[in-house]
Order: C-alpha cells, then sequence, then structure tokens
C-alpha cells in the first residue's frame, strides 16, 4: 500500500513540478486583439540596389505575425515579425553583396496620420550565388484604442 502511494506522488511530481514553473514564469500582461494592420498595395513592394555592384532587387512584404498586449490605460504595444522576400534579378554569377530594405509605420486615426515611426533598417547580405532570400524584421510601435497601423516598404532607387 505504501508502495503505491509512493509511486502516485512520483508519476504526479513532474506534472507539479511543470506547473510550478509555469505558473512562476508568468508576467500578467494582458494580451488583447491587435488594432488594424494594413499594407497599402505599393508599399508592399519595393526595389532597392545593392551597395557593392549596383544590381537591383525587389523586396516585398511576405507575412505579417503580431501580438499585442495592453499599455496603461489606452495603450497597445505591437510587436510585429514583417516576413520579407528579397531577390535578385539579372546577375549571372550573383556576386556577393548588401542591399539595405527600409520598413516604416504610420499611426493613422480615421483618415488623419497621428504619428510616422521612425523607419526600420535591414541589412540583407547576399552570399556568392544567392538569388533569394526570406529574412524576418522585428518591429515594436505602441497605438492607442482606435488606432491603427499602416506599414510600408520605402523603395531605394
Amino acid at each position: 500500500m505504501k508502495r503505491r502511494t509512493l509511486n502516485r506522488i512520483l508519476a504526479a511530481s513532474p506534472l507539479l513540478v511543470t506547473a510550478a514553473l509555469l505558473a512562476g514564469c508568468s508576467t500578467g500582461s494582458e494580451f488583447v486583439k491587435c488594432p488594424e494592420l494594413t499594407a497599402p498595395e505599393e508599399g508592399a513592394e519595393a526595389f532597392m540596389r545593392i551597395d557593392e555592384t549596383g544590381e537591383i532587387i525587389n523586396a516585398r512584404m511576405n507575412g505579417v505575425r503580431a501580438s499585442c498586449e495592453k499599455v496603461g490605460d489606452d495603450g497597445i504595444s505591437m510587436k510585429l515579425s514583417v516576413g520579407l522576400k528579397i531577390r535578385r534579378f539579372g546577375v549571372d554569377a550573383y556576386p556577393a553583396g548588401v542591399a539595405q530594405v527600409n520598413v516604416v509605420g504610420v499611426v493613422a486615426e480615421g483618415d488623419k496620420i497621428v504619428s510616422s515611426q521612425t523607419p526600420v533598417r535591414y541589412k540583407a547580405g547576399f552570399k556568392k550565388g544567392e538569388m533569394t532570400m526570406y529574412p524576418v524584421v522585428d518591429y515594436k510601435v505602441t497605438v492607442k484604442q482606435g488606432q491603427r497601423l499602416i506599414l510600408s516598404l520605402v523603395p531605394g532607387l
């Protein structure tokens, strides 16, 4: 009888330890539904030049993932991961090179622009022979209730 009780306690202990760890990790953050997030068709794609070779590349948004949590009384902190597809054109040898992609966010309320965020400059390094890459750019902004975020790529030509 004592052996069965001991076995039950030992079998349940990993579960109890996991529950205690998860309870200790809670931060008290209140995750909320993210405000509207849009990207105009003209801003979802942009062309840039590679620094060393001057060749033209095409960058476009390839999906956005967001998590939002409440900040203060009416603020919402948006943490975004913006997926990009960056493609090189027409060079046979595809030498190594670095291209800079600029992602900018504009906060709007109704039809009015409320604020414009500093562009996030992402430097993409192509290896020799590499034609396409899929980097992810992290972006963070705080908006108020009723506002929305507009994301855009900034052309480099």
